[in-house]
């Protein structure tokens, strides 16, 4: 048989990835001559390799087989799974923001050795997460694989908790404000009562009142469950700026009703 024909007995079964476990069950050769046969097919550009052990087929239509990849979302699933998407990628695909990103955000419940990183041409934020941290999220298709998304309120949750997930307080407010429009603002309160920091609730009150939305028993709620000490508006900013007793605060960032967000 043929090379080719040997890869195409391999992804008969439809499998949108590779590995050399594959190979040798499929060929019935060693592992040391499945690991040789899919090297050899990715130096042919019919495979590409994700990473040590793992290739994705490339179709033959491919222009320029070199540079062909999968959706960034089901390669970040098929690595680091089981995982959740969150973030900015959550808020894109909820309709929570119009910013378009170029990385990808997920947790993981594998051990990461570093926070950025890559497959193929994509970027990845990828942070660790434990077993029990995945609640709040839904199944999504994404073309035939089924992969983990926060919800909305796991999203908005999520980037009051770490907000360079979402570019920066300011997409955090972006996020919240159209959050706001379509689901039930109280949500919030248990969804953030459950992950259990309670800066979101400081950063959560103060926005709503520097974006001046009109949420007063959200406010409220906020405002009850403060904690003492300060925290940081922009975890990742310099820790300057004006306290705000009120909610706990220190803005080191700006944020107003005129701002994009």
């Amino acid at each position: 048989m043929t090379g080719r024909g040997e890869l195409a007995q391999l992804i008969s079964r439809g499998k949108r990835a590779v590995t050399i476990d594959d190979a040798e069950s499929v060929l019935h050769v060693p592992a040391d001559v499945a690991a040789k046969k899919l090297a050899r097919w990715s130096e042919l550009g019919w495979l590409r390799r994700v990473r040590r052990g793992l290739y994705i087929p490339v179709p033959i239509e491919a222009e320029q087989p070199e540079r062909w990849s999968e959706d960034p979302v089901f390669l970040g699933d098929l690595v680091w799974g089981p995982c959740y998407f969150t973030g900015w990628t959550a808020a894109s695909h909820w309709g929570l923001t119009e910013q378009i990103f170029r990385t990808t955000v997920l947790k993981s419940t594998q051990r990461i050795r570093a926070t950025k990183q890559h497959l193929l041409d994509h970027e990845y934020i990828v942070e660790h997460i434990d077993p029990d941290g995945i609640w709040g999220v839904t199944t999504v298709w994404r073309q035939d694989q089924r992969v983990q998304f926060a919800d909305p309120t796991r999203t908005v949750v999520d980037v009051l908790d770490e907000p360079h997930l979402a570019g920066g307080i300011r997409g955090v407010g972006d996020v919240l404000v159209r959050y706001l429009d379509e689901h039930d603002p109280m949500a919030l309160i248990a969804c953030a009562e459950k992950l259990g920091n309670a800066a979101i609730f400081k950063r959560l009150g103060y926005l709503l009142e520097a974006l001046r939305l009109t949420q007063p028993t959200l406010i409220t709620e906020a405002r009850s469950r403060l904690s003492t000490g300060i925290s940081l508006l922009e975890p990742s900013a310099p820790s300057s700026g004006p306290r705000i007793p009120r909610w706990g605060i220190r803005a080191n960032a700006l944020i107003t009703k005129d701002d994009p967000s």
